[in-house]
């Protein structure tokens, strides 16, 4: 068990080293994984996400045109398939470092880097898991699977999406590696609606406002109903799940991420918009909320004499799966009989590629390495008694089958 450790902690480093953010370095670090893997006599096959494809579904500002890669790696045999999963991209590393984000330090019992915890510790864990039963006598009777896929910090569709609806993979149980905590299982996630909110007035000089109707006035008094009127029609609602942060067990609401404005001091505006993040329990459904925000600001607009008008940008729905799914009781006994501890099945805060794999009837969860609170964060880090206790608990799940 000892080298294995070692092994993970190995591939993790290494791994980190490649700054994999919107296409970059993506063919690099995927063939190292391939490499590593055929080291130990692991079959691996690496499928690239088509340019069109990558075109067709991703914004310009993703970087469609560098190409995506997905590797799929198997041990194993038998009727059955358990898949890790794991995203190799990670955010932009940001401000703030005490060490350089790209080049991993170890101190402490902690691997500093960006990406260490969300999430190449998990595929450092899964792919160390898989490496442990190539190299020993203990041949799973199931095929495990490790999918190493592209672009979840972007919404997953040429990763998990694509691993899922277009190549077809079908796995009879998933374990995304993501940080869930060693005592929690991510049973789901919260869904989302994102929103443009564009009010319209009348354009002038800024030396003869009178001329004009200030858009940007309106657009205050219009974010200002939704405070006051929306905001607590969505603290009146509240899920019958457990959520990992018992806040999110209501729909919330975020005005003003993003915001447009004519780019000029002296004008009066005549259009500007602000962004609604609008979150989902999962009692709700997107096609729901977004029909409902259209209905607010249509009635809103006519109350207040505001010219409106809402774009959906972005929406998902909410998943979970059964928390007493066989498959989840099974991962549960396997993290009490590894750690000694009877962990929690919450819903996600944020979103998570499960919803992928849920969305066709495959049931999924999220359980892996990493701090819950250092994802996307400078100075980002695993502990190592976190990456080896994920390896503890995969490997006594692929046990839990032989």
């Amino acid at each position: 068990m000892k080298n294995v450790f070692e092994i993970s902690q190995r591939i993790l480093v290494n791994s980190v080293k490649y700054p994999t953010i919107l296409g970059d370095y993506y063919e690099e670090l995927i063939y190292y994984y391939a490499d590593e893997l055929s080291k130990y006599g692991i079959h691996t096959t690496v499928h690239q996400v088509p340019k069109e494809y990558c075109e067709k579904v991703l914004p310009k500002q993703f970087n469609p045109e560098k190409p995506r890669y997905i590797l799929i790696a198997r041990v194993g045999s038998g009727e059955k398939v358990l898949q890790f999963n794991g995203h190799y991209d990670v955010v932009a590393a940001g401000g703030g470092w005490s060490t350089d984000p790209f080049n991993p330090v170890i101190t402490n019992g902690k691997i500093y880097g960006r990406g260490t915890t969300d999430m190449k510790a998990g595929i450092a864990a899964f792919l160390a898991t898989m490496i442990y039963f190539a190299t020993t006598s203990k041949e799973p009777n199931i095929v495990v699977e490790g999918a190493v896929v592209p672009d979840e910090e972007i919404g997953g569709a040429t990763g998990t999406g694509y691993l899922v609806n277009v190549l077809g993979s079908r796995p009879d149980f998933a374990v995304i590696a993501e940080p869930s905590g060693a005592g929690n299982i991510y049973i789901g996630h919260r869904g989302n609606v994102w929103a443009m909110i564009r009010v319209r007035g009348k354009q002038a000089h800024g030396s003869t406002p009178w001329l004009g109707e200030n858009a940007f006035e309106k657009m205050i008094i219009l974010a200002d109903y939704f405070v006051k009127k929306y905001k607590p029609l969505l603290e009146a609602r509240k899920s019958t799940l457990k959520y990992e942060d018992p806040r999110a067990s209501f729909p919330t609401i975020t005005l003003g991420g993003k915001l447009e404005a004519p780019g000029s001091i002296n004008i009066v505006p005549g259009q500007v918009g602000f962004s609604i993040d609008r979150r989902l329990i999962v009692e709700e459904r997107a096609e729901q909320v977004i029909d409902e925000l259209r209905k607010f600001v249509e009635s809103a607009s006519k109350e207040l004499g505001i010219e409106s008008e809402v774009e959906i940008v972005d929406y998902s729905n909410p998943v979970y799966v059964e928390e007493n799914h066989p498959y989840v009781n099974s991962l549960a006994r396997t993290v009490k009989e590894a750690l000694g501890v009877e962990p929690t099945r919450t819903i996600c805060v944020g979103g998570l590629d499960l919803k992928y794999y849920l969305a066709k009837g495959i049931p999924a969860v999220a359980y892996g390495p990493g701090e819950v609170n250092m994802a996307h964060k400078a100075d980002e880090f695993v502990t190592l008694e976190s990456l080896y206790n994920s390896i503890k608990v995969y490997i006594k799940l692929v046990e839990s089958f032989i």
